[in-house]
Protein backbone atom coordinates (compact mmCIF):
# COMPACT_ATOMS: atom_id res chain seq x y z
CA UNK A 1 0.00 0.00 0.00
CA UNK A 2 1.65 3.25 -1.00
CA UNK A 3 2.46 5.58 1.85
CA UNK A 4 1.35 8.63 -0.13
CA UNK A 5 -2.22 7.46 0.24
CA UNK A 6 -2.32 7.91 4.03
CA UNK A 7 -2.52 11.72 4.38
CA UNK A 8 -5.21 12.07 1.75
CA UNK A 9 -7.38 9.45 3.41
CA UNK A 10 -7.02 11.24 6.73
CA UNK A 11 -7.92 14.65 5.32
CA UNK A 12 -11.22 13.38 3.98
CA UNK A 13 -12.16 11.29 7.00
CA UNK A 14 -15.88 10.60 6.87
CA UNK A 15 -18.13 11.61 9.76
CA UNK A 16 -21.39 11.88 7.82
CA UNK A 17 -24.61 10.41 9.15
CA UNK A 18 -25.86 9.82 5.62
CA UNK A 19 -24.01 6.98 3.97
CA UNK A 20 -24.89 7.82 0.38
CA UNK A 21 -22.07 6.80 -1.94
CA UNK A 22 -20.04 5.16 0.84
CA UNK A 23 -18.61 1.74 0.03
CA UNK A 24 -17.11 -1.21 1.85
CA UNK A 25 -13.94 -2.51 0.23
CA UNK A 26 -12.47 -5.94 0.82
CA UNK A 27 -8.68 -6.28 0.66
CA UNK A 28 -7.64 -9.87 -0.01
CA UNK A 29 -4.54 -11.16 1.80
CA UNK A 30 -2.96 -13.80 -0.39
CA UNK A 31 0.64 -13.66 0.86
CA UNK A 32 2.64 -12.78 3.96
CA UNK A 33 3.71 -9.59 2.17
CA UNK A 34 0.04 -8.67 1.73
CA UNK A 35 -0.52 -9.16 5.44
CA UNK A 36 2.48 -6.99 6.29
CA UNK A 37 1.47 -4.21 3.89
CA UNK A 38 -2.15 -4.11 5.02
CA UNK A 39 -1.13 -4.26 8.68
CA UNK A 40 1.09 -1.23 8.07
CA UNK A 41 -1.79 0.52 6.34
CA UNK A 42 -4.10 -0.18 9.27
CA UNK A 43 -1.53 1.06 11.79
CA UNK A 44 -1.34 4.37 9.94
CA UNK A 45 -5.08 4.81 9.46
CA UNK A 46 -6.83 2.98 12.32
CA UNK A 47 -7.82 6.23 14.06
CA UNK A 48 -9.44 7.65 10.93
CA UNK A 49 -10.94 4.80 8.97
CA UNK A 50 -13.76 2.44 9.92
CA UNK A 51 -12.57 -1.16 9.71
CA UNK A 52 -15.49 -3.58 9.64
CA UNK A 53 -13.67 -6.90 9.56
CA UNK A 54 -9.98 -7.54 10.09
CA UNK A 55 -8.83 -11.11 9.49
CA UNK A 56 -5.10 -10.49 9.37
CA UNK A 57 -3.66 -13.75 8.12
CA UNK A 58 -2.81 -15.34 4.79
CA UNK A 59 -6.10 -16.27 3.15
CA UNK A 60 -7.92 -13.67 5.23
CA UNK A 61 -9.23 -10.25 4.32
CA UNK A 62 -9.87 -6.76 5.62
CA UNK A 63 -13.16 -4.93 5.09
CA UNK A 64 -12.99 -1.15 5.34
CA UNK A 65 -15.70 1.47 4.93
CA UNK A 66 -14.73 4.45 2.79
CA UNK A 67 -16.51 7.68 1.94
CA UNK A 68 -17.15 8.51 -1.68
CA UNK A 69 -14.05 10.74 -1.80
CA UNK A 70 -11.88 8.13 -0.09
CA UNK A 71 -13.14 5.41 -2.42
CA UNK A 72 -12.42 7.49 -5.53
CA UNK A 73 -8.91 8.18 -4.28
CA UNK A 74 -8.28 4.56 -3.41
CA UNK A 75 -9.39 3.39 -6.86
CA UNK A 76 -6.88 5.71 -8.55
CA UNK A 77 -3.89 4.47 -6.52
CA UNK A 78 -1.50 1.62 -7.15
CA UNK A 79 -1.95 -1.08 -4.47
CA UNK A 80 1.19 -3.14 -4.96
CA UNK A 81 -0.12 -6.62 -5.80
CA UNK A 82 -2.98 -6.65 -3.29
CA UNK A 83 -6.29 -7.48 -4.89
CA UNK A 84 -9.38 -5.70 -3.64
CA UNK A 85 -13.05 -5.68 -4.47
CA UNK A 86 -16.14 -3.69 -3.59
CA UNK A 87 -18.02 -5.66 -0.97
CA UNK A 88 -20.88 -3.17 -0.54
CA UNK A 89 -21.32 -0.69 -3.39
CA UNK A 90 -23.51 1.86 -1.60
CA UNK A 91 -24.17 1.61 2.13
CA UNK A 92 -27.17 3.93 2.07
CA UNK A 93 -28.86 1.93 -0.68
CA UNK A 94 -28.19 -1.29 1.24
CA UNK A 95 -29.75 0.23 4.34
CA UNK A 96 -32.87 1.10 2.37
CA UNK A 97 -33.10 -2.34 0.76
CA UNK A 98 -32.23 -4.54 3.72
CA UNK A 99 -34.59 -3.07 6.30
CA UNK A 100 -31.77 -2.94 8.86
CA UNK A 101 -32.13 0.79 9.45
CA UNK A 102 -34.25 2.18 12.25
CA UNK A 103 -38.03 1.98 12.00
CA UNK A 104 -40.51 4.28 13.73
CA UNK A 105 -42.19 2.53 16.59
CA UNK A 106 -44.69 4.00 19.04
CA UNK A 107 -44.17 3.53 22.76
CA UNK A 108 -47.07 1.11 23.11
CA UNK A 109 -46.03 -1.32 20.38
CA UNK A 110 -45.05 -4.77 21.63
CA UNK A 111 -41.58 -6.18 21.16
CA UNK A 112 -41.37 -8.13 17.88
CA UNK A 113 -38.85 -10.97 17.89
CA UNK A 114 -38.55 -11.13 14.10
CA UNK A 115 -37.64 -7.44 13.80
CA UNK A 116 -35.09 -5.10 15.30
CA UNK A 117 -36.35 -3.21 18.33
CA UNK A 118 -35.04 -0.02 19.88
CA UNK A 119 -33.46 0.29 23.33
CA UNK A 120 -36.63 1.33 25.13
CA UNK A 121 -38.65 -1.53 23.61
CA UNK A 122 -35.90 -4.01 24.50
CA UNK A 123 -35.88 -2.92 28.15
CA UNK A 124 -39.67 -2.99 28.32
CA UNK A 125 -39.65 -6.56 27.04
CA UNK A 126 -37.10 -7.58 29.67
CA UNK A 127 -39.35 -6.17 32.41
CA UNK A 128 -42.36 -7.93 30.86
CA UNK A 129 -40.58 -11.29 30.72
CA UNK A 130 -39.39 -10.97 34.31
CA UNK A 131 -42.96 -10.27 35.45
CA UNK A 132 -44.29 -13.17 33.37
CA UNK A 133 -41.77 -15.66 34.82
CA UNK A 134 -41.20 -14.49 38.42
CA UNK A 135 -40.28 -17.93 39.73
CA UNK A 136 -37.28 -18.45 37.46
CA UNK A 137 -36.09 -14.91 36.65
CA UNK A 138 -34.59 -11.95 38.42
CA UNK A 139 -33.90 -8.66 36.69
CA UNK A 140 -30.73 -7.10 38.09
CA UNK A 141 -29.58 -3.54 37.57
CA UNK A 142 -25.79 -3.32 37.42
CA UNK A 143 -25.65 0.45 37.05
CA UNK A 144 -26.76 3.14 34.65
CA UNK A 145 -25.20 4.79 31.63
CA UNK A 146 -23.91 8.33 31.20
CA UNK A 147 -27.32 9.26 29.78
CA UNK A 148 -29.18 7.53 32.60
CA UNK A 149 -30.36 4.35 30.91
CA UNK A 150 -30.40 1.22 33.10
CA UNK A 151 -27.89 -1.58 32.60
CA UNK A 152 -30.05 -4.67 32.97
CA UNK A 153 -29.06 -8.30 33.43
CA UNK A 154 -31.62 -11.10 33.27
CA UNK A 155 -30.87 -13.97 35.66
CA UNK A 156 -32.59 -17.25 34.80
CA UNK A 157 -32.46 -20.38 36.95
CA UNK A 158 -34.86 -23.25 37.62
CA UNK A 159 -37.09 -23.60 40.67
CA UNK A 160 -35.33 -26.88 41.53
CA UNK A 161 -31.89 -25.33 41.29
CA UNK A 162 -28.97 -26.96 43.01
CA UNK A 163 -27.28 -25.05 45.79
CA UNK A 164 -24.40 -22.87 44.52
CA UNK A 165 -25.04 -23.97 40.95
CA UNK A 166 -22.57 -22.70 38.35
CA UNK A 167 -23.29 -19.55 36.37
CA UNK A 168 -23.00 -18.76 32.66
CA UNK A 169 -22.78 -15.17 31.39
CA UNK A 170 -23.90 -13.98 27.92
CA UNK A 171 -23.76 -10.39 26.67
CA UNK A 172 -24.70 -8.66 23.44
CA UNK A 173 -24.62 -5.15 22.08
CA UNK A 174 -21.27 -3.99 23.48
CA UNK A 175 -20.78 -2.41 20.06
CA UNK A 176 -23.83 -0.33 19.23
CA UNK A 177 -24.11 -1.05 15.51
CA UNK A 178 -24.10 -4.82 15.98
CA UNK A 179 -27.89 -4.98 16.22
CA UNK A 180 -28.02 -8.69 15.46
CA UNK A 181 -26.34 -9.48 18.80
CA UNK A 182 -29.09 -7.71 20.77
CA UNK A 183 -31.86 -9.45 18.83
CA UNK A 184 -30.19 -12.88 19.14
CA UNK A 185 -29.63 -12.42 22.89
CA UNK A 186 -33.32 -11.66 23.39
CA UNK A 187 -34.26 -14.76 21.41
CA UNK A 188 -31.94 -16.80 23.63
CA UNK A 189 -33.68 -15.46 26.74
CA UNK A 190 -37.06 -16.33 25.26
CA UNK A 191 -35.93 -19.85 24.36
CA UNK A 192 -34.84 -20.54 27.93
CA UNK A 193 -37.99 -19.11 29.47
CA UNK A 194 -40.37 -20.83 27.05
CA UNK A 195 -38.50 -24.11 27.43
CA UNK A 196 -38.51 -24.35 31.20
CA UNK A 197 -41.21 -26.80 32.23
CA UNK A 198 -42.04 -27.73 28.63
CA UNK A 199 -38.69 -28.94 27.29
CA UNK A 200 -36.97 -31.63 29.36
CA UNK A 201 -33.49 -30.62 28.26
CA UNK A 202 -33.84 -26.92 29.07
CA UNK A 203 -35.65 -27.72 32.33
CA UNK A 204 -32.80 -30.01 33.38
CA UNK A 205 -30.24 -27.42 32.29
CA UNK A 206 -31.80 -24.56 34.27
CA UNK A 207 -32.11 -26.72 37.37
CA UNK A 208 -28.34 -27.15 37.24
CA UNK A 209 -27.11 -23.85 35.85
CA UNK A 210 -27.91 -20.16 36.30
CA UNK A 211 -27.74 -17.94 33.22
CA UNK A 212 -27.03 -14.22 33.47
CA UNK A 213 -27.78 -12.50 30.15
CA UNK A 214 -27.21 -8.84 29.29
CA UNK A 215 -28.66 -8.39 25.80
CA UNK A 216 -28.05 -4.65 25.67
CA UNK A 217 -24.66 -3.85 27.19
CA UNK A 218 -24.38 -0.45 25.50
CA UNK A 219 -27.87 1.11 25.53
CA UNK A 220 -26.74 4.71 24.92
CA UNK A 221 -24.76 3.79 21.84
CA UNK A 222 -27.51 1.48 20.60
CA UNK A 223 -30.13 4.23 20.98
CA UNK A 224 -27.87 6.64 19.10
CA UNK A 225 -27.45 4.12 16.28
CA UNK A 226 -31.26 4.11 15.98
CA UNK A 227 -31.81 7.84 16.15
CA UNK A 228 -28.76 9.36 14.46
CA UNK A 229 -25.92 7.21 13.10
CA UNK A 230 -26.75 3.63 12.16
CA UNK A 231 -23.07 2.65 12.12
CA UNK A 232 -22.18 4.13 15.52
CA UNK A 233 -19.93 1.72 17.47
CA UNK A 234 -18.99 3.23 20.85
CA UNK A 235 -20.97 4.41 23.86
CA UNK A 236 -21.89 8.11 24.21
CA UNK A 237 -19.64 9.33 26.99
CA UNK A 238 -18.04 12.76 26.56
CA UNK A 239 -14.31 12.83 25.85
CA UNK A 240 -11.54 15.40 25.96
CA UNK A 241 -12.47 16.37 22.39
CA UNK A 242 -15.89 18.04 22.48
CA UNK A 243 -17.02 16.84 19.05
CA UNK A 244 -15.78 13.27 19.48
CA UNK A 245 -17.96 11.27 21.83
CA UNK A 246 -17.79 7.69 22.99
CA UNK A 247 -15.48 4.95 24.21
CA UNK A 248 -15.09 1.50 22.67
CA UNK A 249 -16.31 -0.59 25.59
CA UNK A 250 -14.44 -3.66 24.38
CA UNK A 251 -11.15 -1.77 24.78
CA UNK A 252 -11.98 -0.42 28.25
CA UNK A 253 -11.35 -3.47 30.46
CA UNK A 254 -8.28 -3.62 32.66
CA UNK A 255 -6.25 -6.17 30.71
CA UNK A 256 -3.26 -4.86 28.76
CA UNK A 257 -5.13 -1.56 28.67
CA UNK A 258 -3.89 0.83 26.00
CA UNK A 259 -1.93 -1.87 24.19
CA UNK A 260 -2.05 -2.96 20.54
CA UNK A 261 -5.41 -2.82 18.81
CA UNK A 262 -6.66 0.08 20.91
CA UNK A 263 -6.22 3.84 20.64
CA UNK A 264 -5.83 6.81 22.99
CA UNK A 265 -7.22 9.18 20.33
CA UNK A 266 -10.72 10.26 21.35
CA UNK A 267 -12.09 10.36 17.80
CA UNK A 268 -10.99 6.82 16.98
CA UNK A 269 -13.52 4.00 16.58
CA UNK A 270 -11.32 2.00 18.97
CA UNK A 271 -10.74 4.70 21.59
CA UNK A 272 -10.05 2.88 24.86
CA UNK A 273 -11.08 5.71 27.19
CA UNK A 274 -8.99 7.81 29.58
CA UNK A 275 -8.30 4.83 31.84
CA UNK A 276 -9.38 1.23 32.38
CA UNK A 277 -12.96 0.87 33.63
CA UNK A 278 -13.64 4.55 33.06
CA UNK A 279 -17.10 3.66 31.71
CA UNK A 280 -20.29 2.84 33.59
CA UNK A 281 -20.99 -0.08 31.26
CA UNK A 282 -17.67 -1.88 31.76
CA UNK A 283 -17.77 -1.13 35.50
CA UNK A 284 -21.22 -2.74 35.78
CA UNK A 285 -20.12 -5.93 34.02
CA UNK A 286 -16.94 -6.13 36.11
CA UNK A 287 -18.74 -5.59 39.43
CA UNK A 288 -21.37 -8.20 38.70
CA UNK A 289 -18.96 -10.85 37.43
CA UNK A 290 -16.52 -10.24 40.28
CA UNK A 291 -19.32 -10.93 42.75
CA UNK A 292 -19.99 -14.37 41.18
CA UNK A 293 -16.45 -15.30 40.19
CA UNK A 294 -16.39 -18.33 42.47
CA UNK A 295 -19.16 -19.99 40.45
CA UNK A 296 -18.60 -18.58 36.96
CA UNK A 297 -18.53 -21.55 34.59
CA UNK A 298 -18.31 -19.76 31.24
CA UNK A 299 -18.46 -16.32 29.62
CA UNK A 300 -19.79 -15.64 26.11
CA UNK A 301 -19.70 -12.25 24.40
CA UNK A 302 -21.67 -11.82 21.16
CA UNK A 303 -20.35 -9.66 18.33
CA UNK A 304 -20.62 -9.42 14.55
CA UNK A 305 -19.58 -10.23 11.93
CA UNK A 306 -17.58 -13.07 10.36
CA UNK A 307 -19.05 -16.35 11.69
CA UNK A 308 -16.24 -17.16 14.10
CA UNK A 309 -15.93 -18.74 17.55
CA UNK A 310 -12.98 -16.98 19.20
CA UNK A 311 -10.93 -18.54 22.00
CA UNK A 312 -8.47 -16.82 24.40
CA UNK A 313 -6.50 -14.64 24.16
CA UNK A 314 -6.94 -11.40 22.20
CA UNK A 315 -4.07 -9.23 23.45
CA UNK A 316 -1.19 -11.67 22.94
CA UNK A 317 -0.27 -14.43 20.54
CA UNK A 318 1.07 -16.48 23.44
CA UNK A 319 -0.52 -19.92 23.60
CA UNK A 320 -2.49 -20.42 26.79
CA UNK A 321 -2.12 -23.64 28.76
CA UNK A 322 -5.72 -24.72 28.22
CA UNK A 323 -5.78 -24.02 24.49
CA UNK A 324 -6.58 -27.63 23.55
CA UNK A 325 -9.61 -27.63 25.85
CA UNK A 326 -10.82 -24.36 24.31
CA UNK A 327 -10.52 -25.83 20.83
CA UNK A 328 -12.45 -28.94 21.92
CA UNK A 329 -15.30 -26.75 23.19
CA UNK A 330 -15.23 -24.62 20.05
CA UNK A 331 -15.26 -27.68 17.80
CA UNK A 332 -18.22 -29.14 19.68
CA UNK A 333 -20.16 -25.85 19.58
CA UNK A 334 -19.53 -25.09 15.92
CA UNK A 335 -20.55 -28.62 14.95
CA UNK A 336 -23.84 -28.09 16.79
CA UNK A 337 -24.33 -24.80 14.96
CA UNK A 338 -23.68 -26.44 11.61
CA UNK A 339 -26.03 -29.34 12.33
CA UNK A 340 -28.90 -27.04 13.25
CA UNK A 341 -28.46 -24.11 10.88
CA UNK A 342 -26.08 -25.22 8.13
CA UNK A 343 -23.85 -22.22 8.94
CA UNK A 344 -20.14 -22.93 9.12
CA UNK A 345 -18.22 -21.17 11.89
CA UNK A 346 -14.44 -21.13 11.97
CA UNK A 347 -12.81 -21.28 15.39
CA UNK A 348 -9.52 -20.59 17.08
CA UNK A 349 -7.62 -17.95 19.06
CA UNK A 350 -8.75 -14.40 18.33
CA UNK A 351 -5.20 -13.36 17.43
CA UNK A 352 -4.99 -16.11 14.81
CA UNK A 353 -8.37 -15.59 13.16
CA UNK A 354 -8.54 -11.82 13.48
CA UNK A 355 -6.10 -9.40 15.09
CA UNK A 356 -4.56 -8.32 18.39
CA UNK A 357 -6.77 -6.20 20.66
CA UNK A 358 -6.25 -4.87 24.18
CA UNK A 359 -8.75 -4.16 26.95
CA UNK A 360 -11.08 -6.91 25.76
CA UNK A 361 -13.84 -8.12 28.10
CA UNK A 362 -13.25 -11.82 27.45
CA UNK A 363 -9.53 -11.49 28.17
CA UNK A 364 -10.25 -9.69 31.44
CA UNK A 365 -12.66 -12.40 32.61
CA UNK A 366 -10.19 -15.13 31.60
CA UNK A 367 -7.17 -13.52 33.25
CA UNK A 368 -8.55 -11.64 36.24
CA UNK A 369 -11.50 -13.83 37.28
CA UNK A 370 -9.76 -17.13 36.56
CA UNK A 371 -12.57 -18.33 34.31
CA UNK A 372 -11.02 -20.62 31.73
CA UNK A 373 -13.97 -20.74 29.35
CA UNK A 374 -14.34 -17.29 27.82
CA UNK A 375 -15.40 -17.02 24.20
CA UNK A 376 -16.22 -14.34 21.69
CA UNK A 377 -18.83 -15.32 19.12
CA UNK A 378 -18.82 -13.34 15.88
CA UNK A 379 -22.28 -13.88 14.39
CA UNK A 380 -23.11 -13.69 10.68
CA UNK A 381 -22.80 -12.91 8.01
CA UNK A 382 -19.59 -13.28 6.01
CA UNK A 383 -19.69 -9.75 4.64
CA UNK A 384 -22.55 -9.45 2.16
CA UNK A 385 -24.44 -7.25 4.62
CA UNK A 386 -21.84 -6.84 7.37
CA UNK A 387 -23.43 -4.98 10.28
CA UNK A 388 -26.58 -4.33 8.24
CA UNK A 389 -28.21 -7.75 8.34
CA UNK A 390 -31.87 -7.75 7.26
CA UNK A 391 -34.43 -8.79 9.89
CA UNK A 392 -34.78 -12.15 8.11
CA UNK A 393 -31.41 -13.07 9.67
CA UNK A 394 -32.59 -12.62 13.27
CA UNK A 395 -34.23 -15.99 13.76
CA UNK A 396 -31.27 -17.95 12.27
CA UNK A 397 -28.90 -15.94 14.49
CA UNK A 398 -30.99 -16.87 17.52
CA UNK A 399 -30.63 -20.53 16.60
CA UNK A 400 -26.87 -20.11 16.24
CA UNK A 401 -26.62 -18.61 19.73
CA UNK A 402 -28.84 -21.25 21.32
CA UNK A 403 -27.13 -24.22 19.65
CA UNK A 404 -23.61 -22.90 20.18
CA UNK A 405 -23.89 -21.78 23.79
CA UNK A 406 -26.05 -24.64 25.07
CA UNK A 407 -23.85 -27.28 23.45
CA UNK A 408 -20.72 -25.53 24.76
CA UNK A 409 -22.11 -25.39 28.31
CA UNK A 410 -23.04 -29.06 28.14
CA UNK A 411 -19.59 -30.00 26.89
CA UNK A 412 -17.78 -27.89 29.51
CA UNK A 413 -19.87 -29.25 32.35
CA UNK A 414 -19.46 -32.90 31.40
CA UNK A 415 -15.92 -32.92 30.08
CA UNK A 416 -13.36 -34.90 32.09
CA UNK A 417 -10.97 -32.00 31.42
CA UNK A 418 -13.29 -29.40 32.88
CA UNK A 419 -10.97 -26.54 33.76
CA UNK A 420 -13.18 -24.40 35.95
CA UNK A 421 -11.96 -25.90 39.21
CA UNK A 422 -15.55 -25.80 40.45
CA UNK A 423 -17.88 -28.61 41.39
CA UNK A 424 -18.86 -30.27 38.14
CA UNK A 425 -22.45 -30.46 37.02
CA UNK A 426 -24.22 -33.77 36.82
CA UNK A 427 -24.11 -35.05 33.26
CA UNK A 428 -26.71 -33.62 30.97
CA UNK A 429 -28.74 -35.95 28.82
CA UNK A 430 -27.09 -35.69 25.43
CA UNK A 431 -29.29 -35.31 22.42
CA UNK A 432 -29.19 -34.10 18.87
CA UNK A 433 -29.87 -30.38 18.66
CA UNK A 434 -33.26 -29.27 17.45
CA UNK A 435 -34.83 -25.89 16.82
Amino acid sequence: MIRGLFPFLLLIHSTATSYKGEKVYRLALATERDVEDVFSFIEHTRDYLDYWSTELHVGGHVDVRLSKQQAELLETQQLYNISYSVQIDDIQKLLSRSGSSRTKRSSDVDYVYTKYNNAAATHREMYRLAALHPNITRLVGVGSTHQGRPLLVMEIVGTNKERNCPMVWVDGGLHAREWITVAASMLFIKKLLDGYGTDDYITDLLDKTKFAIQPLANPDGYAYSWNSERLWRKNRSPTSVAWCKGVDLNRNFDINFGGPGASDFSCSEIYNGPNAFSEHESQGIARYLSSVRHKLLAYFSLHSYGQMWLTPLSYTRRKVEDRSAHLDVADHATRAIRELTGHRYSYGPATVLMYVTSGDSSDWVYSELDCSHTYGIELGDLGRYGFLLPPSHIKPAGKVVSAGILSAVEFIATSPTNLTGRKRLRKFRRRKWKS
